[in-house]
């Protein structure tokens, strides 16, 4: 029997998982990323899985430490606004600049403050 992941482990599979994503959708182009679409899609799906590591404070708390107060909220208020409102109240450019700028560089900040 194979021990169960550690939080770290889960972490790093899960910020590759949300890189991917980001990735494939930056590639796309802003064209192709509109309301409906594959690209805007997988950055919703990005949005909602790197929230939920924040829903499981008791194991990714320490690891998600050195988080920002402002940079929690962001991430809950994005994921709420995807999950709850729907595309319809999304802003496309501001979520454009979200997704191909802000949450790559958040996750690298994650990898770095935990040797990912």
């Amino acid at each position: 029997m194979t021990a169960a992941p550690s939080a770290r482990e889960v972490l790093a599979d899960e910020l590759d998982r949300i890189s991917e994503r980001l990735t494939r959708t930056e590639a796309d182009g802003r064209e192709a990323f509109f309301e409906g679409s594959d690209s805007y899609d997988r950055a919703v799906v990005a949005v909602i899985r790197l929230a939920a590591r924040f829903e499981d404070e008791r194991r990714f708390g320490a690891l998600l430490g050195e988080v920002t107060e402002r940079e929690r909220m962001g991430i809950r208020q994005t994921r709420n606004i995807a999950a709850h409102h729907g595309y319809a109240s999304m802003d496309e450019e501001t979520f454009w600049e979200t997704t191909t700028v802000d949450m790559p560089a958040f996750v690298a900040k994650l990898r770095d403050m935990n040797g990912l």
